[in-house]
């Protein structure tokens, strides 16, 4: 059973002792339970543990916890699991990686769907981490060339963009700031940031740029963007602007567009590296690992609400097309 929001979920072993055998995973995401991915990496990462031979209940006991994109609340959190003594932690994006790195440099983390762990700061290689946090990254930054083009295929008459993000994280935010400026010109783009961190902020940077013609929208890979994902759908709607999105969940909440990565495959491959730390192997000597596919998915509905005709050499391009 999986417990309420920023609550622990546990599985105590029966009749097994830590010391006897069982082991202990943190799992710390960004989001909140009622987000639509989080119950597809809770199960995804259950399933593929238990193909390794970890047994949620049994030889693994299990500490989860949901931060619903809220810095203060993944705080407290991480020093909660790492009070349980885990010999892993999953967590989840560049908000729960720098909670864990703030809290311990011993205990091994284990990332997922992060952006540049070098710049952020969490690795010194990604061939030889050397520390405590090794993991999968989801997205570059080149990827912003993709947004912005998938942008302006689903509507070419976009002449400004705006890209949401949490600010909070300087590299980050400079990396794609940078992209924005080097690409946006030759797509015939200016785009630009808006820093974000909840809902009210959403609005206020969305309303007064809906108020000119030729714009669209790009939910930047974040907690914040993550957590409040229905806000921007809403708005986007609200106003009829474009807007493409960095995960497959929010078109399928009714968002238009995304080009992103497999959340099952990244919690798959995240459990693999759990697993091999769980049987031994040093943290630091597992390299970090990008994703290597991407998908296309469009919501055929918000398109036809917004009056867009979606060309055929994108409809064939699509990997999910939700009608």
């Amino acid at each position: 059973m999986i417990l309420g929001l920023g609550v622990a979920a546990a599985w105590p072993a029966s009749g097994l002792a830590q010391s006897g055998g069982q082991r202990r995973l943190g799992i710390l995401l960004v989001y909140g339970e009622t987000h639509p991915d989080s119950p597809v990496i809770v199960e995804t990462l259950k399933e593929s543990l238990q193909r390794a031979g970890w047994i949620w209940g049994q030889n693994l006991a299990v500490d989860l916890r949901y931060g619903n994109g809220d810095a203060e609340t993944l705080r407290r959190q991480t020093n909660e699991i790492l009070a349980q003594k885990p010999d892993v932690v999953l967590a989840q994006g560049v908000v729960g990686a720098t909670a864990l790195q703030r809290a311990t440099a011993t205990v091994p983390v284990v990332f997922m769907m992060l952006q540049d762990p070098i710049g952020a700061g969490f690795v010194t290689s990604l061939s030889r981490p050397g520390g405590n946090l090794t993991g999968f990254t989801n997205f570059d930054f080149t990827l912003v060339g993709k947004w912005l083009q998938l942008l302006k295929e689903l509507k070419p008459d976009v002449t400004r963009a705006l890209a949401l993000v949490n600010p909070d994280y300087p590299a980050r935010l400079a990396a794609y700031t940078a992209e924005l400026a080097r690409v946006g010109p030759g797509l015939g783009i200016e785009a630009r940031i808006a820093g974000i961190h909840n809902a009210e902020e959403i609005a206020q940077a969305i309303t007064p740029f809906a108020g000119a013609p030729g714009g669209g929208l790009i939910a930047l890979p974040d907690a914040v963007t993550g957590v409040y994902g229905q806000r921007i759908i809403d708005l986007a709607a609200a106003y009829r602007l474009p807007a493409v999105y960095a995960y497959a969940a929010q078109v399928r909440m009714g968002g238009l567009a995304a080009y992103t990565t497999s959340v099952v495959q990244d919690v798959q491959r995240a459990a693999g590296y759990i697993d091999r730390i769980l049987r031994g192997a040093v943290v630091g000597d597992l390299p970090v690992q990008a994703s290597e596919r991407f998908l296309t998915v469009i919501n055929l509905r918000t398109a036809a609400a917004l009056g867009l005709t979606i060309a055929p050499s994108l409809m064939a391009k699509a990997d999910e097309l939700i009608e």
